[in-house]
């Protein structure tokens, strides 16, 4: 697990010209070598084109240094093409999906433009045998002639639309596109600060060997000066850094070749100042908690999380709902907002001794075919910030040494609507939380005998419920908890 520190801000007009510039001379030095790496990596990887000298010592002859700004900009550039990579893949799975939803939606039009169609033929047939009436003249020209026209026109615009997606995921199979340093916007609309992405941070690795963990970054505790080592000059910065800075301080202190001692530092410039920030490996909590204890389940919504508590035995001990008002505030706010909850929740779990247990889910399929779903469903898993509470939950789990497990969320509303809503007294939210705190410490939810007629005895667990839930459909709570038959017949 890595945790950042970040500095002060070091303004360039309170250093002296000398630092100053040796400073600027090296982010521009660094960056100058992390674009050659790339680009030597990328030919390399996509052409086939293999040198004799290594990239290390190119990139040291080029620039005349020494090995640390070669080392540091390959193996940035390395991360960079790998990433790079993976984007391209996610992009290609992304653009099928995006085609796949595009062929289905035209292929449901012509179905309807076919029976508009025939609507028309038959109107047109009734007129050839001079039977058409009034009401059949109108219902013609303003309902039947305009759909088949607005359907056409829909038709060709997804049409147009699937040329556009086919083209991008065939230039998406030719392979990586290369990056651009500074962004290909900026590069055609304002070139200097496309200059100064380009040359705005420096990234240096850790190293365990030495005293400092770092070769060009050296923290001296005592002092508090942090002394930088540029091609020119040595910088001697008073430095203090402020979250997580008592972890900075047990790294460096860690004995030499010690796993967790290396500290990476990244110099990023602002303008008219710069900071430094330290990337610290740190080992996870023990865990703190307890199967035995019983365990806490969650389930995430749009506006609140649902919270139960069970014991050992499966039993219900406490149940609440914590509110999360999330719309219509900023990006700060509802970071701030899910940061508070998640708090709370795993709170509850060092006070307890007991796991956290929530869904595996995955909106991303959903949200890709969101295109032609109703506004509303649309609005909703637009706004529902899943993997952002999700991240912010375990981030706070593994900091405070808390287990999390994830189970399958296949049918936890469903099992808890037709088995806890009514004996509980408890929302269907809460009723899913319930079964999910159950799952997650091994308990099976067994099939209620009135609904064992939707079942078969070779079919698994999962499957059941896949049966009972298609029979029953959207069934209201009370339909559902008097008999499986009158829910059915409904």
């Amino acid at each position: 697990m890595k945790c950042l520190s970040y500095s002060n801000r070091f303004y360039y007009k309170e250093l002296s010209e000398e630092d100053a510039n040796c400073i600027k001379k090296d982010l521009i030095l660094y960056n100058a070598m992390l674009h050659t790496a790339y680009k030597k990596l990328y030919i390399t990887c996509f052409y086939g084109v293999k040198e004799a000298v290594s990239l290390e010592k190119q990139l040291k002859a080029r620039y005349g240094t020494n090995d640390y700004f070669p080392l540091s900009a390959i193996h940035e550039a390395r991360a960079l093409l790998k990433s790079n990579i993976e984007i391209n893949q996610q992009l290609k799975k992304a653009c099928t999906k995006r085609i796949e939803r595009i062929k289905e939606k035209i292929r449901k039009e012509n179905k309807t433009l076919q029976n508009w169609q025939k609507k028309k033929e038959l109107l047109i047939q009734k007129s050839k045998e001079h039977e058409t009436s009034k009401t059949d003249y109108l219902y013609e020209v303003q309902i039947v002639s305009p759909n088949i026209k607005q359907l056409k026109h829909r038709i060709g615009l997804l049409t147009f639309k699937l040329n556009r997606e086919t083209d991008k995921l065939n230039h998406l199979s030719l392979g990586v596109r290369a990056a651009c340093f500074g962004s290909r916007k900026k590069l055609h609309h304002d070139l200097e600060a496309y200059r100064y992405e380009r040359r705005k941070r420096m990234l240096i690795p850790g190293r365990r060997q030495g005293k400092y963990s770092n070769n060009l970054f050296k923290y001296h505790l005592e002092s508090g000066i942090m002394v930088y080592r540029g091609t020119e000059k040595e910088v001697h910065l008073p430095i203090r850094f402020y979250h997580h800075a008592e972890k900075l301080e047990r790294a460096v202190r860690l004995p030499h070749n010690t796993a967790g001692k290396a500290v990476a530092y990244e110099l990023y410039d602002h303008g008219e100042y710069f900071i430094i920030k330290a990337i610290i490996e740190v080992e996870p909590n023990m865990i703190v908690t307890k199967k035995e204890e019983g365990s806490i389940g969650i389930d995430i919504n749009v506006d609140h999380i649902a919270v139960a508590h069970i014991d050992r035995q499966g039993n219900l001990c406490k149940q609440q709902i914590l509110p999360m008002k999330l719309k219509g505030k900023t990006r700060n706010q509802r970071k701030h907002e899910i940061a508070e909850t998640a708090s709370k929740i795993i709170h509850e779990c060092v006070h307890t001794h007991k796991p956290l247990v929530m869904e595996a889910l995955d909106f991303s399929d959903k949200k890709r075919k969101q295109r032609y779903q109703p506004k509303g469903l649309n609005r909703m898993l637009s706004e529902f910030a899943y993997a952002q509470i999700s991240e912010a939950i375990e981030r706070k789990a593994a900091y405070e040494g808390v287990e999390v497990i994830k189970v399958d969320p296949a049918y936890t509303s469903l099992i808890g609507k037709l088995k806890y809503v009514r004996d509980k007294g408890m929302s269907v939210h809460q009723a899913a939380s319930y079964v999910i705190a159950r799952k997650g410490i091994g308990y099976k939810e067994k099939i209620l005998r009135e609904y064992r007629v939707f079942v078969k005895e070779k079919q698994t667990q999962t499957e059941q419920w896949a049966a009972i839930g298609k029979n029953i459909g959207k069934a209201s709570i009370k339909e559902c908890q008097l008999t499986a038959i009158l829910a059915l017949f409904r």
